[in-house]
C-alpha cells in the first residue's frame, strides 16, 4: 500500500489545501484507491469541509519506464497520475466533465510497501490545536493494524504555524508503541513525531477512532474521527453460512479475514447460523441473526448476486454438510447434490438445496464482470460446477464431491476444519510477511501443503484422512467404515477465470471479464495434467 501527501489548488474551491491519496493494495487495475483533501470553500458556503472519494483504478499504462493510472470519483473528478521512476512521488492532474482542469500538483511518498494487501483502514476528522489548527481536516492512515511496531500516518495542515506560515502541512509518518488491547476489544496505541504525541483508540469494530493529541509541557486536545475508506464503495460482499457441523469459531475466523486484509466492510459481511445448536438442545440465534435455513440462504444468495456490477466481488462461504440424496429416506439419486440447511418452519428438521437451483441461480442473476467465489468444506462443492450447463464462478472445496470432509484441526480448544483454518492462515502469512494476496492456485496449494504437514505432524484427528494416495484418483468415502480421504479441489471455468494470475478476492481483470466460452476445469486434475 501507498499514502501520498502534499498540496493541491482547485478553481476558486481549494487554495493550497491538504490531499492525501491513499492507495490500499496496489496500482493494478481496479484496485482500490481514494484521495482526502479541505475545500477551502465548498461553493454551498461550507468553509474548511472535509472530503473523502473512494473508487477504483479505471486505466493503466505502462510504457518506457513512466507508469500512469487514472481514476474517477463520483463520476465527476478525474484524476491522470504518473509515478515517478522510484514511485517515490505522484504527479497528478484532476478535472471535471465541465472541462475544468488543474495544474498538475506533486504528491512526494510518505509510506509504502510492496504487500498489496488490502488492509488499510483510513479515519478522518477535524482538529483544533491552541492558536495554530482551527477545523483543520486531520487523516489517520492505518496501513495494516494496531500493533507494536506496526506503521501509521497522521496528516493535516497547520492553520497558521509556530512560525507564522499559512496552511503549511504537517505529515506524521509513525510506528505504533505501547499496544494496549482492552477486555471489550477496543485497542489503543501510541505513537509521536518528536514533539507531539499521539494517543489512538479504535473502539471494537473499527468504525471510528479517538485520537488525544498531546505535548510535554501539558496542553492536551481530542479528536473524533469517522472512518471513511474504500470499503465504502460496497463493492465487496460476502455471506456466510453454517449449519449442522457444530459452534465452532471457523466462520468468525473467516469473515476476520475477510474485514482485516481483504477489503471487505463489516456491514457487507452477512452471517447465518445457529449459536446454541446442541444435539437435544432447541436451535436458537441469540445474536441477532438470521438462521440458516433453506429459504433464508436462497434469498440472501439470490440478492447477493442480482446487486453486483462488473468489477464486484462476491463470496459465498458454505460450513454445512452436502447430500447426495432428495431427502431423508436414503434413497440415492445421483443426479442431484445438494447443501443441507435448516428447515424454515422446523429448525430441527433438514431441507436441501440443490445444485440445479444454484447454477440456476447464478446463471441468471451473475452479470459479467463479477467475481464470484464459493468455499466450501462439504462434499459437493468440488463438482458444483460441473453441470449440464456452463455456470460462471470458481469454487474452493475441501473435497471431492464423492468424499466427505472432518472438523480435526484442535485450535484453542475448538476443533475446526482443516481447510477452512488452512485458508485463513494462507492469508495471515502472506500479510506477516508482505508478500501480497496470492492468486486462487497458489493459495489452493498453499492450503493443501498446511494440511499436509498438519497431518506428517500428527496434528490432526485420525477421523481426517487427508488426500488419497494419487490424488488425482480421489478414493470415494467407505459407507461400511464411515471414513473418508478429504482431497480439494477448486473448479472453475477457463473462461471465467485464470486462477494462475487473478488474486483471491480482488475483481477480476483478464480480457474475459467473467464471461464463460471454454470448459470446466479442476485442479489437480487439470493443474497435473497441463
Amino acid at each position: 500500500m501507498y499514502i501520498f501527501n502534499g498540496k493541491f489548488n482547485w478553481s476558486e474551491y481549494a487554495k493550497n489545501e491538504n490531499i492525501t491519496i491513499v492507495v490500499p493494495a496496489s496500482f493494478s487495475l481496479n484496485d482500490p484507491i481514494c484521495a482526502y483533501w479541505q475545500w477551502t470553500d465548498d461553493g454551498e458556503g461550507h468553509k474548511k469541509a472535509n472530503k473523502s472519494q473512494a473508487g477504483v483504478i479505471s486505466s493503466v499504462a505502462d510504457s518506457v519506464g513512466v507508469y500512469r493510472v487514472g481514476f474517477t470519483f463520483e463520476s465527476y473528478y478525474h484524476f491522470d497520475a504518473t509515478f515517478s521512476d522510484d514511485f517515490s512521488s505522484l504527479t497528478l492532474t484532476m478535472s471535471s466533465p465541465e472541462g475544468n482542469l488543474s495544474d498538475p500538483f506533486t504528491l512526494p511518498l510518505q509510506y509504502g510497501d510492496s504487500s498489496g494487501i488490502p488492509s488499510t483502514s483510513v479515519y478522518i476528522g477535524k482538529l483544533n490545536w491552541l492558536t495554530y489548527a482551527h477545523d483543520e481536516m486531520v487523516t489517520l492512515v492505518v496501513p495494516s493494524g494496531v500493533s507494536d511496531g506496526a506503521p501509521v500516518g497522521l496528516y493535516y495542515q497547520w492553520t497558521v504555524d509556530s512560525e507564522g506560515d499559512a496552511k503549511k502541512n504537517h505529515p506524521v509518518n509513525s510506528t505504533f508503541r505501547a499496544v494496549i488491547i482492552g477486555d471489550n476489544g477496543d485497542v489503543t496505541g501510541t505513537f509521536d513525531d518528536g514533539y507531539y504525541t499521539f494517543e489512538a483508540t479504535i473502539p471494537n469494530g473499527g468504525r471510528e477512532a479517538n485520537i488525544r493529541m498531546s505535548k510535554s509541557s501539558g496542553e492536551d486536545t481530542s479528536m473524533s474521527l469517522t472512518q471513511t475508506d474504500f470499503r465504502g464503495l460496497g463493492t465487496k460482499k460476502a455471506l456466510i453460512i453454517r449449519f449442522g457441523t457444530g459452534t465452532d469459531n471457523g466462520i468468525f475466523l473467516v469473515r476476520n479475514m475477510l474485514t482485516s486484509h481483504l477489503g471487505f466492510a463489516v456491514t457487507d459481511v452477512e452471517l447465518c447460523y445457529f449459536d446454541v445448536d446442541g444435539q437435544s438442545d432447541p436451535k436458537q440465534c441469540t445474536q441477532g441473526q438470521d438462521p440458516p435455513t433453506a429459504g433464508h440462504f436462497k434469498d440472501k444468495f439470490q440478492g447477493l448476486l442480482s446487486g453486483a456490477s462488473a468489477g464486484d466481488v462476491r463470496f459465498l462461504c458454505v460450513d454445512a454438510h452436502g447430500t447426495t440424496y432428495p431427502d431423508n429416506d436414503l434413497q440415492q439419486d445421483t443426479k442431484d447434490r445438494g447443501w443441507v440447511f435448516a428447515d424454515d418452519t422446523d429448525w430441527t428438521e433438514r431441507s436441501v438445496v440443490y445444485d440445479e437451483w444454484i447454477s440456476n441461480t447464478i446463471s441468471k442473476n451473475l452479470k459479467p464482470g463479477v467475481n464470484l467465489t464459493i468455499f466450501t468444506s462439504s462434499c459437493i462443492g468440488g463438482g458444483m460446477l460441473d453441470t449440464t450447463s456452463t455456470t460462471p464462478g470458481i469454487i474452493l472445496a475441501g473435497c471431492h464431491e464423492t468424499q466427505f470432509n472432518v472438523k480435526g484441526l484442535p485450535v484453542s480448544g475448538s476443533t475446526l476444519d482443516p481447510w477452512m483454518y488452512a485458508m485463513k492462515l494462507a492469508i495471515n502469512n502472506r500479510v506477516r510477511r508482505k508478500r501480497g494476496v496470492p492468486s486462487y492456485s497458489i493459495l489452493f496449494n498453499e492450503a493443501k501443503r498446511y494440511i499436509a504437514r498438519q497431518l506428517a505432524a500428527g496434528g490432526l484427528s485420525p477421523e481426517y484422512k487427508g488426500p488419497s494416495p494419487n490424488e488425482m484418483t480421489p478414493i470415494p468415502y467407505d459407507r461400511q467404515a464411515e471414513t473418508s480421504n478429504q482431497d480439494p479441489q477448486l473448479s472453475f471455468y477457463s473462461g471465467y477465470i485464470d486462477p494462475d494470475s487473478e488474486r483471491f478476492l480482488f475483481p477480476l481483470t483478464t480480457a474475459s471479464e467473467g464471461r464463460i466460452n471454454e470448459d470446466a476445469l479442476r485442479y489437480p486434475r487439470d493443474e497435473l495434467q497441463n
